[in-house]
């Protein structure tokens, strides 16, 4: 529906009155089907220039297609609540899939553009714009970006100023045979009213302003005063080419009429046939969901996280900002289909399911995707908690989203590496964080910091926190983390505190990189129909393509308790970088998501795997324990005793890393002090040389003995020297009680020896 309004016209600039002659009828033009979405969010630029500068950027930006054949567009900055700028042209340069220093960024010719200041404010008597301070929303009495309604191929922008709604639409109108843009403001009742800005007056010359009060400039912009009322305000704002006549009309859609509006974008099907694996013998296989790959939407599948509705179906996100949900995934998954419900989101990393309604964790915050129409795909993005602060960094990836039992919601920030992975660009109060958001949205608070690149977490059914983190600077090599509120995780630029940290909270296990050379998140097993590991926790490895069972042991550390432990292989591999796993409430079974992006052995831009327990004997190590006499590894069947007890069979290594602000860290013997790095690197920090790197200096540890239980499924080792290590490696060459070979190896870490 549209709805004519001839009003007060008030200009700025170059435009000195009403048209002489009438102008034609003007009609809006229909946006372009693209198959690649009517939006985009993501770190968005307008106004490119020829030495590559660009004249307004923002962080968290939303761009959306206008005019039939997609060529203009309009672009919003979500934390300041303006309009960054409009163009004509294409759309936007794509996004580069790790973003290393590429954000979307209109091509074409500037329309107009705004600075970094406040795009509405409350009161129709405002006396300044706020410009950005630091980073992040504006203050919430102020104005808030609300969330964006799809009705078909218009887009309704909802924002919050001081209490008052105010929905906003922009569409491409056409008159006299030359187009230009509206924005169209529905303004909610209200006393004070709002001040909104237009765009700068130096470069937007033709400003059309219908249903303010008055324009003015403020701060370099121009700037409509909306009196209060109490009634709707409809307010349309025309950016016109310099000697284009007036229309005496302007004839757009109401923003209240496109939130009514059920139209479907994808109502395409895609079906794909699964392969369950046909492996025998082996207690864990993976079945391949198929992934639509070939899709009529255009859609790059490196999927990024996942969780399941209620009735088992999956929700599925890819890290281009697409999310499919997945039907009909059964025992033989021979027809499993797709439905796209959601498109543009700036890299969605986490997922979660939440009483029936779907939230991403993106770059920019969490989001609530609904069905408002039931046609099956999402049509209102609501904002739930945007208090994320974002900057320009490539690196600064969000991560994984969790729930405990209560209903709070965790996820985790990167830092923002620089390009080539040494050191830090500018560093805002968020990098390198843990959060936690209350079940409503409304509370935001960090929970532990100091951590690099935390690709994953996972969360108990107690509410206890665990995540990866990723060699680099202060992070000597990959480490698996249980999280205690306030704690600090390694990364001293990173620490958030008023005095640099000296110290860092020990992990649980570090990782080797044969072992994990780029970690994933969590999950605890939740399933008793997934053999010996109910209520165990499970560790992904991105760069490796694999799954590990943790061993946990909590020992007391400088007077404190301390999660200490290993981690164990299971004898399975998956197509691309797993990172995010949960467990399916109708067949009991893991699933698992990834993609090929970072540094990975994955041979698949994505996957949706399933790791299914077939039943079979599962032998392999299931707890660990150091003590001052030795170490206990428990199996999960029973071993030869013969195999068990020659200490021929065990080989034992441990060596230490070094924590600096070096990236990563050669592999020192445990009685080594007096290590260094050597050489300055680029950023100006010392950096261990490739020969220092390269060396492995392992410490030999002589088991004297082995005991095997009673049950036969536990060995205890006598070491006489063992000692607190970072690393430690335990290979076994054994055969369990049944003749089956059986061997591997436990990693793991010691900070105390029991007693």
């Amino acid at each position: 529906m549209r709805s004519p309004l001839v009003a007060l016209f008030l200009s700025v600039g170059l435009l000195f009155g009403q048209a002489k002659k009438p102008a034609k009828k003007a009609t809006v033009a229909a946006p372009v089907a693209e198959a690649s979405g009517q939006w985009i969010l993501g770190t968005v630029g307008v106004g490119k220039q020829k030495d590559g500068s660009i004249d307004s950027t923002g962080l968290k930006g939303l761009a959306i297609r206008l005019g039939d054949d997609g060529k203009k567009g309009i672009a919003y900055d979500l934390d300041l609540c303006r309009p960054i700028g409009a163009w004509s042209g294409k759309f936007t340069t794509e996004m580069n899939l790790m973003s290393r220093g590429d954000y979307p960024t209109a091509i074409g010719e500037t329309i107009f553009v705004t600075g970094d200041f406040a795009g509405l404010m409350p009161g129709a008597d405002a006396a300044t714009l706020s410009p950005r301070k630091g980073f992040g929303p504006l203050p919430a009495d102020q104005a808030r970006f609300q969330g964006f309604h799809n009705a078909g191929r218009s887009v309704v922008v909802r924002w919050d100023v001081g209490g008052t709604a105010v929905d906003e639409t922009a569409e491409v109108v056409t008159a006299n045979e030359v187009q230009f843009v509206v924005r169209t403001l529905e303004v909610a009742p209200s006393a004070r009213g709002i001040t909104v800005m237009l765009g700068k007056s130096a470069d937007a010359a033709r400003i059309v302003t219908l249903g303010a009060s008055k324009v003015e400039t403020i701060d370099g912009h121009a700037v409509a005063r909306i009196d209060g009322s109490k009634d709707i305000t409809t307010v349309r704002i025309a950016y016109l080419p310099l000697g284009v006549p007036l229309p005496q009309a302007f004839d757009t859609d109401l923003p209240s009429r496109l939130l009514k509006a059920t139209k479907t974008l994808w109502p395409e099907v895609v079906e794909t046939t699964g392969k369950p694996s046909d492996k025998t013998g082996e207690p864990y296989v993976v079945d391949d969901v198929k992934l639509p790959v070939t899709n009529p939407w255009k859609a790059p599948m490196f999927t990024s996280a996942f969780d399941f509705l209620p009735d088992g179906r999956a929700v599925i996100a890819t890290f281009h900002g697409d999310v499919f949900v997945a039907s009909g995934i059964d025992d033989k998954l021979a027809k499993v289909t797709w439905r796209r419900f959601a498109a543009g989101l700036y890299h969605p990393l986490g997922l979660k399911v939440v009483n029936g309604e779907v939230l991403v964790t993106c770059r920019d915050g969490i989001w609530k995707l609904r069905d408002t129409d039931g046609d099956g795909e999402a049509d209102s993005y609501d904002v739930f908690n945007f208090e994320l602060q974002t900057t320009k960094n490539f690196h600064e990836y969000v991560f994984d989203l969790q729930a405990d039992a209560a209903g709070n919601l965790y996820f985790i920030k990167a830092g923002p590496v620089r390009k080539g992975g040494r050191g830090f660009d500018e560093i805002c109060d968020h990098h390198g964080a843990l959060f936690k958001v209350s079940p409503d949205g409304k509370k935001f608070e960090v929970f532990a910091t100091g951590f690099r690149a935390p690709n994953g977490i996972g969360m108990s059914p107690t509410g206890q926190i665990t995540t990866g983190d990723n060699e680099g600077t202060w992070t000597p090599m990959c480490r698996l983390n249980w999280v205690k509120q306030g704690g600090f995780y390694g990364v001293v630029d990173l620490a958030h505190r008023p005095t640099a940290p000296t110290d860092y909270d020990r992990p649980l296990c570090w990782f080797p990189k044969e072992i994990d050379n780029s970690s994933g998140g969590q999950v605890w097993v939740t399933s008793d129909k997934f053999g010996p590991w109910k209520d165990r926790l499970l560790h992904l490895s991105y760069g490796t393509c694999s799954l590990y069972g943790v061993l946990p042991q909590e020992v007391s550390f400088n007077g404190q308790p301390q999660m200490q432990g290993g981690v164990t292989r299971f004898n399975v591999d998956f197509g691309s970088g797993v990172m995010r796993a949960r467990f399916n409430p109708k067949d009991g079974q893991l699933y698992v998501t990834g993609l090929r992006g970072w540094q990975t052995t994955a041979t698949q831009n994505g996957c949706f795997q399933r790791v299914r327990y077939t039943g079979a004997a599962a032998r392999m190590p299931i707890a660990l324990a150091a003590t001052k006499q030795g170490v206990r590894v428990d199996f999960t069947c029973e071993l030869d005793a013969q195999a068990a007890a020659d200490v021929a069979n065990w080989n034992v290594e441990a060596w230490n890393y070094i924590w600096s602000s070096a990236y990563g860290s050669p592999e020192i013997s445990t009685t080594e002090t007096k290590v260094a790095a050597t050489e300055l690197g680029n950023d100006g920090r010392l950096q261990f040389s490739k020969a220092q790197m390269a060396e492995r200096k392992h410490d030999p540890l002589v088991v004297k003995s082995a005991t095997l239980s009673a049950d036969l499924k536990s060995v205890f080792l006598a070491i006489s020297d063992l000692r607190p290590a970072m690393q430690m490696q335990l290979k076994y060459e054994l055969k369990s009680a049944d003749g089956a070979e059986l061997r591997g190896q436990v990693i793991n870490t010691i900070h105390a020896l029991a007693e």
